[in-house]
């Protein structure tokens, strides 16, 4: 699992517990939002911050440029292994007990997918991405990008519904009429059922081994790893437009050209070793070198939430990220003959709540599903990878 790195800048490494004496220093010094935004910025976790501690750190900060650099950095953590504190001093499990837990998490999915009822969510997304240092060419010279760190350029809430088996976004989710309109950055969908039957499905045809145990809110939770080959994967990326950086035509631009297909990949799943039932997937793609995209990785958080009166497991939080040689939305120019367009990150972090039972009796507000005038994203548009049958 490897350290999303921070390009164009040597990024500060640091741990969890270095992460948070450092703000409490911060805190103690008053010292000005902008400067923590900053520092912040700067910095590359070398383990994850779990969700729990980044609430109460976030929490203590008042400066809302802060919490959006606390959240990018916590984010961008979350294909890293815990801190050593976080997990549980038990031993590893033997052959048989591996495959007891095995069969209850296919049971549970099996179950719950099946079990689940007609609901309605929100999902609400912030997206994040970076400015890659490079060299523009337009009308009247060159102009020189210099890099600039992961930083909000949209927010979003839509409604999200799970029905006889699927999931719906957008108005059509609301009022079975016209689907969303698809925004220009990264989009992350499927992670109620699908992501689970499908990446479980894969690994099955693919390689299980043990993870480990960590210590969760609710006591001891197990983790499994998990390898797809290609062949097998249902797993994909996609992007438009990327840059192959070659040459075309007189003009000498960079060859620009929609980029999708199925990769393979890896990752990580944790769930409750009583029940089977999960709690956080992952998924990293193992993607082709000199490829238009090189990061593709999503995680997924699930908690219980109460439905119709009753408790169910649902995704609870999310975070994609995806490193893309994308168009830059530089009105006018293009990138400099000959070079291959620099990387650039994409990040969403979403939440979901307000679950309630999907019927004829409720009330949908349809949240402003993003400014698209001045944040818009531009030609570098993307499409993360999406678990598909």
């Amino acid at each position: 699992m490897a350290v999303l790195a921070l390009p164009a800048v040597a990024a500060n490494q640091i741990t969890v517990d270095g992460l948070e004496k450092a703000l409490v220093a911060d805190s103690a010094a008053h010292r000005p939002g902008a400067e923590v935004a900053q520092e912040l910025s700067g910095m590359a976790l070398t383990e994850r911050l779990s969700s729990a501690r980044l609430l109460r750190l976030n929490a203590n900060l008042t400066d809302e440029r802060a919490r959006q650099a606390l959240v990018a950095l916590a984010d961008s953590s979350q294909f890293l292994d815990p801190p050593q504190a976080e997990i549980a001093a038990i031993s590893t499990p033997t052959p048989g007990e591996m495959r007891r837990m095995l069969v209850s998490v296919v049971n549970y999915v099996n179950t719950t997918i099946r079990q689940l009822p007609n609901f309605i969510a929100e999902r609400e997304t912030t997206s994040f991405e970076d400015r890659p240092q490079e060299d523009l060419e337009g009308e009247t010279g060159y102009t020189n990008l210099t890099y600039q760190p992961l930083a909000v350029v949209n927010r979003s809430s839509v409604p999200v519904a799970y029905r006889d088996g699927h999931e719906v976004v957008g108005e059509k989710a609301a009022q079975d009429k016209k689907s969303e309109p698809q925004l220009p950055g990264l989009v992350t969908n499927g992670v109620f059922g699908p992501i689970l039957s499908t990446v479980l499905g894969d690994a099955l045809k693919g390689k299980i081994t043990w993870g480990r145990w960590a210590l969760g809110a609710n006591g001891a939770e197990a983790a499994f790893q998990y390898e797809v080959a290609k062949d097998k994967s249902h797993y994909a990326v996609g992007i438009c437009c990327a840059s192959s950086g070659s040459n075309s035509g007189a003009n000498q631009q960079s060859d620009w050209r929609s980029y999708g297909e199925l990769v393979a990949y890896h990752g990580e799943i944790g769930f409750d070793p009583a029940s089977g039932a999960i709690l956080r997937i992952m998924l990293e793609a193992e993607m082709p070198p000199n490829e238009a995209v090189s990061t593709a990785d999503t995680m997924v958080e699930y908690g219980a939430v109460e439905i119709g009166g009753k408790s169910y497991i649902c995704p609870l939080r999310s975070v994609s990220i995806q490193m893309a040689h994308a168009a830059q939305p530089a009105m006018g120019m293009h990138a400099v003959a000959g070079s291959k367009v620099a990387a650039k990150t994409f990040l969403n972090d979403v939440s979901f709540g307000q679950y309630r039972k999907f019927g004829s009796e409720t009330r949908i507000v349809v949240g402003n599903s993003g400014e698209s005038g001045s944040n818009s994203l531009g030609p570098g548009a993307t499409d993360n990878a999406t678990p598909s049958r």
